[in-house]
């Protein structure tokens, strides 16, 4: 998520407004202090105009 994120020029607060989801809440994923919901990773894959499948690709 971070590469994907780095990518677009965006800041976690930029990933924050784009994706409708909490700053603290993206900055604990990035860093693998929580886990992710499916709703919230379906979320993410979209704000980056990937499928889910894509988005999961690599992990």
């Amino acid at each position: 998520m971070r590469a994907l994120r780095k990518a677009r020029g965006w800041r976690q607060i930029d990933l924050a407004e784009h994706s409708g989801i909490n700053v603290i809440y993206l900055s604990y994923l990035e860093r693998g202090k929580k886990e992710v919901c499916l709703r919230n990773l379906e979320v993410l894959a979209l704000t980056f105009e990937k499928s889910l499948s894509e988005f999961l690709k690599g992990l």
